[in-house]
């Protein structure tokens, strides 16, 4: 195993977690807005679609941080900070 793998598992864990929870919280504020859609209620769309656009930005967010982090462990800037 690398030396560097075992700095990786926390991130990786923080971000499915957070993955795991807004998921579910999107995919239920889309099924709503389409139930809304369904039974009339179209002034309601916009602000579910709204929230499950924030949800999916969410996910984004924390997987482009989690790349951007590995590649900094990759590159060793852990290591270079504990010289000083």
């Amino acid at each position: 195993m690398q030396k560097n793998t075992k700095k990786k598992v926390a991130p990786v864990i923080i971000t499915a977690l957070v993955v795991l929870y807004v998921l579910p919280l999107v995919g239920l504020v889309a099924s709503a807005a389409g139930l809304a859609g369904s039974q009339g209620a179209g002034g309601v769309i916009p602000l579910l679609l709204t929230y499950a656009l924030a949800g999916g930005a969410v996910i984004t967010g924390v997987i482009c941080a989690l790349i951007q982090r590995c590649r900094e462990i990759d590159g060793g800037e852990e290591d270079e900070a504990s010289k000083y």
